[in-house]
């Protein structure tokens, strides 16, 4: 799959959004105080990167196919 610069960026984006839940949680589990509003962040963060990467890859799908807005 070749994807472009912002492709690119979007996944990178969502890693980073995964790998701080994870955090989140491991430091959840460990004791540590957290802020209640950094989950919402964290989730927002890779919840919006998400969406934005699946819906490029479905216009390029669409693109390809020969769909309406192809």
């Amino acid at each position: 799959m070749n994807l472009s610069h912002s492709e690119q960026m979007s996944v990178l984006a969502s890693g980073t959004g995964l790998a701080l839940i994870a955090v989140f949680f491991g430091a959840l589990l460990l004791g540590f105080d957290t802020n209640y509003w950094l989950p919402e962040l964290i989730a927002c963060v890779a919840g919006y990167e998400f969406f934005a990467f699946g819906q490029s890859q479905y216009r390029n799908w669409k693109r390809r196919r020969g769909g309406p807005r192809g």
